[in-house]
């Protein structure tokens, strides 16, 4: 065919064409078959906040009429702005059919993803009308098999995601497909489902958009029509919002003033340029797959990183194109303006609220990629796509090398797509999968910690319980290393202190550290009550517990235990009781007349330990050392000592004492796995990775 012919979107008038269905439905079998094995998976990472600690989404369909007026993290304590009730009432549905079954909800989100593969292939075959049915269905094979979809399609709580974009599809397809007819039932239909479709994720408000984009490229449609046809939709934008600030009271919601989500409030366009290059970069080469990149994954943009100057190159060369290719009605520049459409929403999730990225981001966008990739292969290779009346089998043969290389494509898509799947088979999976890979977030060794600790707590076994505490501890650290200030992790460090390897005292300090952290974190408060109770102080108690209450009134843990606390004793303390004994705060250091205990090095290993919790890390080294001393086989102090030193960040004091236990004890997994770990934070990747080689070498 001719350049020019290859390179216009289309100039005669629409006629509508006969579908051959079967493309669409084997684009939807393909889909299916790529996350099948999802089917068995339990819940993970956002799916608790969203369904099984959504207490509204567990009353089922009682809960329904509530759905429509709280924010999607409302028993989070949070007010987001994220206004998504019908995701929710799918998920509050499910359980009063189902009870809490996570197969049936993954099943549905796999029907949902084979549904759009559906849809899309056939709004691409009605927009490539003049094409061979090759080429749509090209695009919609590598957007269903590209890896960047598993966290929407794996991860049940960004059902919002899958059913926003259907819901845009089918719209789009609608009225692409009757944009000629007058009949107003194809307008109504497609109203309802865009209204739907918002309800589910307010980013299906693109097809405002995309509607008069689509009609201007591939009906030939002048602007003035075009935007003609979207205002009705505009408006029904205005009637979401109107609804959503009717029933939260908000528009906006609120930002919290929280570095780990929100770590790019005060370099917003630097930040948003690295994370744009970053994920053009995904589309091209998805992997490492991450659930996580929040603080300090992708460090805080600035004009000195070299990846922000290569982001504004990026997107000053494709905004420059999608232009271009605007001007002159191409394929290539309507791909382009599909991927900034819906990619430059989701990225004002950093450029507007300073927020961090996430994979979700390029659900929709990939599409664009998955159109200018099939496109650019086929001028590439000289394959006349305009060819639509050649029978299949004679195309196919014609055009071998573009069906080779995109077969070859789509096999390394799928068998990436479906090894990630396995990451998200529940949250010890994923985060035990991705801690490697994520080393400098402390989020990621927050949870990570947290798993674990969660083993040690069900463990009966005392010395695997220890096991797991000797395990968490270090990841716990060094969430609270990569940011001191994190609630959650030294909230999670007080309950390994209360419950797995109970020292009352330390953990009562590292509560306080998460209340003094993160003051609005009502399960510090909560724990703190419990903890208070055991020693039958139940004053403090109950102050923690209305506390805690006070915070999250949503604290049903909280509300219990103050209601029980309450009747058996008959105290409800508001204000912070006097006269109660203060948590110690300091230990002396050298005791001032000699004791048996002064010659016993578990009493210097337990002085030196409470040091070390109270954050007082010199007397926990000089009570450390004393211990090792005493007892040159003292293996947990060695490892307590090192854990000191790398708190005060003297990385190379660690690695000396880590070695000192080697040659004293030889060879140990754990001591090899804490190397790797000061390795890491000294920036040594070399010696981290052989640490990490005899880790292996041990275990084998």
């Amino acid at each position: 065919m001719a350049k020019q012919q290859q390179k216009k979107t289309g100039t005669k008038k629409f006629v509508p064409q006969k579908f051959d269905y079967r493309w669409p439905i084997l684009i939807a079998i393909i889909a299916f078959a790529l996350y099948a094995n999802t089917i068995n998976h339990d819940y993970a990472l956002d799916d608790w906040g969203a369904i099984t600690n959504n207490q509204f989404v567990q009353d089922g369909f009682k809960g329904i009429p509530q759905l429509l007026k709280v924010d999607l993290w409302h028993f989070g304590n949070l007010t987001l702005g994220y206004y998504r009730p019908l995701s929710l009432i799918t998920f509050a549905v499910e359980h009063e059919l189902f009870d809490n079954n996570p197969h049936i909800s993954h099943f549905i989100n796999i029907l949902l993803f084979a549904f759009t593969g559906f849809m899309l292939c056939l709004l691409l075959m009605e927009l490539f009308s003049g094409y061979h049915t090759a080429f749509a269905f090209l695009i919609s094979l590598l957007f269903i098999a590209h890896p960047i979809h598993t966290e929407v399609v794996a991860n049940l709580k960004s059902r919002d995601e899958l059913m926003s974009f259907l819901g845009v599809t089918s719209i789009l397809f609608i009225l692409l497909r009757h944009s000629e007819s007058v009949k107003k039932k194809y307008f109504i239909i497609s109203l309802v489902i865009f209204y739907l479709a918002m309800l589910s994720k307010e980013t299906a408000m693109t097809g405002v958009v995309l509607l008069p984009a689509i009609l201007y490229f591939f009906r030939q449609k002048s602007i003035p029509e075009c935007i003609g046809k979207a205002i009705p939709f505009a408006l029904a934008v205005g009637l979401y919002y109107f609804q959503k600030y009717k029933m939260m009271g908000t528009l906006t919601g609120q930002v919290p003033n929280d570095i780990v989500n929100y770590p790019y409030v005060n370099a917003k366009i630097t930040s948003s340029l690295i994370i744009f290059s970053y994920c053009i970069k995904l589309l091209f080469l998805p992997h490492p797959l991450m659930y996580d990149y929040s603080y300090n994954q992708i460090p805080i943009g600035t004009w000195a990183n070299p990846l922000t100057w290569v982001g504004l190159v990026l997107f000053s060369v494709l905004l420059f194109f999608a232009i271009r290719g605007t001007i002159k009605k191409t394929i290539w520049g309507f791909a382009i303006v599909f991927f900034f459409v819906t990619f430059i929403p989701a990225l004002g999730f950093v450029l507007i609220r300073g927020g961090i990225m996430a994979e979700r981001f390029l659900y929709s966008a990939s599409l664009g990629f998955c159109i200018a990739l099939v496109y650019f292969l086929g001028l590439l290779l000289k394959v006349n796509f305009i060819d639509k009346e050649t029978r299949l089998p004679a195309w196919i043969k014609k055009n071998l090398k573009i069906i080779s290389i995109t077969a070859v494509v789509f096999l390394a898509y799928s068998f990436k797509t479906i090894d990630r799947n396995k990451a998200w088979t529940d949250n010890f999976t994923l985060f035990s999968t991705d801690i490697s890979r994520i080393n400098n977030s402390c989020q990621t060794n927050k949870h990570y910690g947290s798993e674990v600790i969660n083993k040690a707590i069900a463990e009966n076994d005392p010395k695997k319980k220890l096991a797991y505490f000797n395990e968490a501890i270090p990841y716990l650290w060094k969430a609270v290393t990569i940011h001191p200030k994190f609630g959650e992790a030294w909230c999670t460090l007080g309950v390994a202190y209360q419950v797995v390897k109970p020292i009352p005292d330390s953990a009562i300090y590292f509560y306080k550290k998460a209340i003094e952290s993160s003051p609005g974190y009502a399960i510090s408060y909560g724990n703190l009550g419990i903890l208070y109770q055991s020693q039958n102080k139940y004053a403090l108690a109950s102050y923690y517990y209305n506390k805690a209450i006070e915070i999250s009134p949503t604290f049903l843990d909280a509300q219990r235990n103050a209601a029980a606390l309450r009747k058996a004793t008959g105290i409800d303390v508001h204000a912070y009781p006097g006269g109660e004994a203060a948590p110690p705060s300091n230990i002396v250091s050298s005791p001032t007349a000699p004791s048996a205990e002064q010659h016993d090095p578990k009493y210097y290993f337990d002085m030196g330990t409470k040091y070390a919790t109270q954050g007082n890390f010199n007397n926990a080294i000089a009570n450390l050392q004393k211990a090792i001393e005493l007892d040159p086989k003292y293996s947990d102090a060695y490892v307590n000592l090192a854990n000191s030193y790398g708190m005060l960040k003297n990385y190379e004091a660690a690695i000396e004492t880590y070695n000192r236990l080697i040659s004293s004890l030889g060879p140990n997994v754990r001591v090899y796995e804490n190397m790797a770990v000061t390795y890491d934070l000294m920036g040594n990747e070399q010696q981290a990775d052989i640490c990490r080689q005899k880790m292996k070498e041990l275990k084998k």
